[in-house]
């Protein structure tokens, strides 16, 4: 009795923890009149507990709880509020577990959210009863802190694509540097947070660097000559000109001014247009790129005149299977014929056997019945129940008996008969069975024949099609080719005639630069040590035959001494050989107001320098992708929905049409910049990707990775053509060299390659951080820059 009243009481114990578990969750009284502020007291508890699987990324149920306008409309099970009616309200109803249906949080969930506290539960429920209403409208005030002692880690660098200047950022800072000369000529701090991201314009007079919320531009101002009444008197040419220390010298020969050292050794000869050479060096490229066309283009024709010839046997074999089915669909049918023919012939006979079977059986059962009789008759004889002639009796039954037996030999016979026309029409059912099904196989068949000789046909006339096509491809890649051909060579003539006889030159005060001019009317300037050219002047129009360094340094930083020159018209113009990198705007504001939604992550300007794109968005939220026109300063146009995390790389194609976007949803993406589409999406890396790049061909992509993944793929057909791996950590960024096949990357194993997009690895540069943040590489490909951890910027040629 005791262990029933035991098991009860356990049993109702249970009951009752259930009931316990399963009861409402416990909603605290509340009294206040003040109202509710949805985003400073309901919002973080709702963010804590419920945004991780109902905001704009993670939709659960279609709901999104982000704002109150959102919570209203709902998601599959309708609205989720009743304003003024906290109670009624679906979501309250959840939250307090009132809906045996629909408890929120689930238990164990995988985010870890908590059930609603009493307290945040009444303070739910007295917003909804107070209208559900939103808060007002405000911008979040930042409260910015000192930047930490020795965060100087570099994690942005950009290079001019002629190679004359290279930027880096460190913490705030932006730092600019001369490259041919190594001299820093720019130190800003640029932004209040970190900056994120650098990019020069085309023409490298501009830069912009993005920070919190904000991109700034900076404009390099244009060296300018400026008259001067009475200039020094400058020292004539003749022969030798030594530099004070008597380490350098030069010496001009007609359009050469050759660069010596102490020991007489030409170093460098001095002579043409940078800026002509550079053209041609790019006149060059453009060639390269159209000669790669053409190839690709012809290989095109190959591969459509190798599947024309494919589809033309594929023709001719199925043309060719198509009589063979139709003789033995004949056949079939004929066969089918005769069998159905040779049927009512055997019928007739079955049904001739049958009927005389019936009449046997018939003279059969009246011969058996009247033996019966007879036999009936003599058994009642024999018990004496009647009198017959015994005899006649006898006589009788043996007759009836013997007609009995000649009647079944008969019905025997016709059965036989029966059986045997039986026997054959079975066979025949069965062949006129088996003829059907073989006809109907052999018309599949002959089907199946024809409709191949049909997708020969079709796939013979989109192949030849494909063959006019890539022809004409072909032609209009070989124009293009023969165009920049006549580009090419009409660069490489400019360059040379710019090799005017030189009449003047003259080393700067701090022997670090030399300067010469002459008959193109312009000022050259070189470096002293190594040669490489600085920058070109213009401002004359005649002849330039004295050029003096004065001893005042132009400007701090500069080299020693302002430069004058003089030209046969007797114009004299002093020069600002450092000009400044000036801010010119701001775009955005890292306080309120500001049309980017968090840090700005990635810049990359348009190839004609007129557009600058902006890569950002807020972390888990959503990607910003948008694009300002550099010369009004105007917001252009936006890209929404393209990432549904922060965008963190970007790059236009060559020929401005696309945009390649990478972020941290670890998808690449190509926007039609005319449509404004997507036109690829290119998926396969498991982690965030940090760099993308354009081949100068346009038709190919390479993609860096935070999953220690470099992915080449083919834009045309938006398949992957390479997995170059072997890194050991994060591949930070990726850049095409030159025109070549080759990519620059920088990784966190303390690493910058270059690497073929065969994966072979070319060429380590040496002697660098422990964790590379960025890379950098001039149109030419000649020099590589990057920056890392521990914030020094690197140079290799």
């Amino acid at each position: 009795m005791k262990r029933l009243l035991l098991a009860s009481i356990v049993a109702f114990s249970a009951a009752d923890s259930r009931d316990v578990l399963a009861a409402p969750l416990e909603i605290a009284p509340l009294i206040r009149t003040t109202t509710v502020d949805f985003e400073r007291e309901v919002a973080p508890f709702l963010r804590d507990n419920c945004f991780s699987c109902h905001c704009k990324t993670t939709t659960k149920g279609g709901l999104n709880m982000e704002t109150p306008e959102l919570i209203l409309k709902g998601g599959d099970t309708g609205p989720s509020l009743k304003p003024g009616k906290g109670a009624e309200s679906l979501l309250l109803q959840a939250a307090a577990h009132q809906d045996d249906d629909l408890k929120m949080p689930p238990r164990d969930n995988k985010a870890k959210a908590k059930n609603l506290t009493p307290q945040q539960l009444a303070l739910l429920r007295l917003w909804i009863d107070q209208g559900a209403k939103a808060s007002p409208k405000s911008e979040r005030v930042l409260a910015w802190q000192p930047l930490p002692e020795g965060a100087n880690a570099i994690f942005s660098v950009a290079i001019t694509p002629d190679a004359q200047f290279a930027a880096c950022s460190r913490a705030n800072r932006i730092s600019i540097y001369h490259v041919p000369s190594a001299r820093l000529v720019a130190n800003e701090a640029a932004h209040r947070d970190q900056v994120n991201a650098l990019a020069f314009s085309p023409d490298g007079t501009l830069l912009a660097s993005g920070g919190y919320r904000e991109v700034k531009l900076w404009r390099r101002a244009s060296a300018e000559g400026k008259p001067v009444p009475q200039p020094p008197a400058a020292a004539a040419v003749a022969g030798k000109i030594a530099r004070g220390d008597g380490q350098r010298s030069v010496v001009i020969e007609g359009s050469v001014a050759k660069l010596s050292g102490a020991d007489g050794k030409v170093i460098a000869e001095l002579r043409g247009n940078r800026y002509a050479r550079e053209s041609a060096d790019e006149r060059d490229r453009a060639l390269q790129v159209q000669t790669g066309s053409v190839a690709f283009r012809k290989a095109a024709v190959a591969t459509a005149e190798k599947a024309l010839q494919a589809a033309q046997d594929r023709a001719k074999k199925s043309a060719d299977a198509v009589a063979p089915k139709q003789v033995e669909l004949t056949a079939k049918e004929k066969a089918l014929a005769d069998a159905k023919a040779a049927k009512p012939a055997l019928d007739k006979v079955l049904a001739d056997a049958e009927g005389e079977r019936k009449k046997a059986d018939e003279k059969l059962q009246a011969a058996a019945v009247k033996a019966a009789q007879l036999s009936t008759a003599a058994t009642d004889a024999l018990k004496g129940a009647a009198a017959v002639d015994a005899n006649k009796l006898v006589a009788d039954v043996s007759a009836a008996l013997q007609e009995a037996a000649k009647a079944r030999t008969e019905r025997e016979q016709m059965e036989a008969k029966r059986k045997q026309a039986a026997d054959k029409i079975e066979p025949l059912a069965k062949q006129i069975t088996a003829a059907e099904g073989a006809l109907k196989l052999a018309a599949t068949a002959k089907d199946v024949a024809e409709t191949e000789v049909r997708l020969a046909k079709a796939e013979q006339e989109k192949s030849a099609a494909g063959i006019a096509e890539a022809k004409a491809a072909v032609a209009t890649a070989e124009a293009a080719r023969k165009k920049a051909e006549d580009a090419a060579k009409a660069a490489r003539d400019a360059a040379t005639a710019a090799e005017q006889p030189i009449r003047a030159a003259a080393f700067s005060a701090d022997g670090a630069m030399v300067a010469t001019a002459g008959d193109d009317n312009l000022i050259h300037t070189w470096s002293a040590e190594t040669g490489a050219a600085f920058d070109v002047l213009k401002g004359h129009k005649a002849p330039v035959t004295a050029l003096v360094f004065s001893t005042a340094q132009s400007a701090p930083g500069a080299p020693g001494g302002e430069l004058i020159s003089t030209a046969g018209d007797g114009l004299s113009l002093s020069w600002n050989l450092s000009p400044a990198w000036k801010p010119e705007r701001t775009i955005g504001s890292d306080g309120p107001g500001s049309p980017f939604a968090d840090r700005v992550n990635a810049l990359a300007f348009s190839p004609d320098g007129r557009f600058l794109a902006i890569g950002g968005g807020e972390p888990s939220r959503g990607g910003e992708i948008k694009i300002w026109d550099i010369q009004s300063g105007r917001f252009a146009r936006e890209f929404p929905n393209t990432h549904s995390d922060t965008v963190l790389a970007l790059e236009f194609s060559a020929d401005g049409r696309f945009l390649a976007s990478g972020a941290a949803d670890k998808i690449a993406r190509v926007t039609d910049l005319s449509s404004g589409k997507v036109v690829k999406s290119f998926e396969g890396h498991t982690h965030h990707i940090l760099g993308v790049a354009w081949s100068l061909d346009g038709r190919t992509l390479a993609t860096a990775g935070a999953d220690s993944v470099v992915k080449v793929w083919d834009f045309t057909t938006g398949d992957r053509k390479k997995n170059i791996e072997g890194y050991d950590k994060e591949v930070t960024s990726v850049h095409f060299v030159g025109a070549g096949e080759q990519v620059l990357t920088s990784s966190g194993d303390n690493k910058v390659r270059l690497v073929g997009l065969d994966g072979k690895e070319a060429r380590v540069f040496p002697d660098v951080a422990d964790f590379m943040q960025s890379a950098a590489v001039s149109a030419d490909g000649k020099t590589v820059l990057a920056g890392g951890q521990d914030g020094v910027l690197r140079v290799w040629n």
